[in-house]
């Protein structure tokens, strides 16, 4: 028996001492109405002395009936050997009781053992949004259809933009230079079709009248041919340069300085099989001169260093 009173003075009395030193924290609402899922302030305040280590809940403590939103400390302020410490918790309830009440704790820490001190019951009242419920319940139909205006859907339109995109620049990384090459015989060999065809109805025409005339347009229209093809100025060119130019070629030589004499000596007055003959030599030169930048564009990859002029191989 006497060992328990030694137990009882040597323990229990030193806490209820200190207890006795312990104030009781304040804690207050921001306003006294509530309403459901609305955020609502809570104020802890505790005053001490300022040689306690005190604790105030953190945002793992049960605020029962409310939730915690977000908590906010504000620093230890001390004057005059009393410490003020606080903090204000955002609160919310979905509770649907009338008056909800909340009492937040301090927790003091003394050695090895730790004050509870709860603060003052705070209470709010919950504002009611609906005062009387009707029983059965009424429920008000609308069987109309009611117009809703059509939208573009925006996203999908974005979404097929960059899929078609993304699918469009894969084909051309894998296929890009087949398909400028392809594009490339397309157009020469379009070129060259049309210039076959009216070359031909120039013939045709020279061979038919005789007129000097027609001669001269087909000349004209195999230069103009050439330039394109050969991306210089052909057209521009004597018919020394242009025998030049291809690296005097003979049979351009003989076709092209027979043709100036016919046009420009006026020494023909109907076709014969010399003339006829040196229009149809310029016309192999320029089927041997589209044969050849054809090659060129289909081997670019592996022969552009090599893509100058060579002797034609005339047919």
């Amino acid at each position: 028996m006497r060992k328990l009173l030694l137990v009882i003075v040597s323990v229990v009395l030193p806490m209820l001492v200190s207890g006795q030193q312990v104030l009781r924290p304040v804690g207050t609402f921001s306003n006294d109405t509530i309403r459901i899922g609305a955020p609502l302030k809570f104020t802890l305040v505790h005053r001490h002395p300022e040689n306690l280590e005190v604790i105030l809940p953190g945002t793992n403590y049960n605020f029962s009936p409310f939730e915690l939103v977000r908590k906010d400390f504000h620093p230890t302020a001390t004057k005059n050997g009393i410490s003020t410490d606080s903090a204000v918790y955002t609160l919310r309830t979905f509770d649907t009781r009338p008056l909800q009440a909340l009492t937040l704790p301090v927790f003091v820490l003394q050695g090895k053992d730790t004050i509870r001190a709860n603060s003052d019951s705070s209470r709010v009242v919950l504002h009611q949004m609906v005062d009387k419920v009707i029983e059965p319940l009424q429920f008000r139909t609308e069987t109309e259809l009611v117009p809703v205006e059509e939208r573009f859907n925006w996203p999908i339109l974005l979404l097929w933009i960059s899929f078609v995109t993304l699918i469009s620049s894969l084909i051309w990384l894998i296929f890009g230079q087949t398909i400028k090459t392809k594009y490339k015989l397309y157009r020469l060999r379009k070129y060259h079709l049309y210039f076959t065809s009216r070359y031909n109805a120039h013939i045709d025409r020279f061979v038919k009248t005789g007129v000097s005339q027609s001669m001269e347009k087909a000349v004209s229209l195999w230069k103009n041919y050439l330039t394109k093809l050969e991306r210089s100025a052909i057209n521009s060119f004597t018919t020394k340069e242009i025998v030049e130019f291809y690296n005097d070629n003979e049979e351009v030589n003989t076709a092209l300085r027979h043709c100036d004499k016919a046009i420009y000596g006026n020494l023909i007055t109907e076709a014969d099989a010399e003339t006829k003959e040196a229009l149809l030599m310029l016309r192999r030169f320029a089927k041997s001169r589209y044969k050849a930048n054809r090659e060129i564009i289909k081997n670019a990859r592996n022969n552009r260093q090599h893509a100058g002029l060579a002797e034609p191989e005339l047919v």
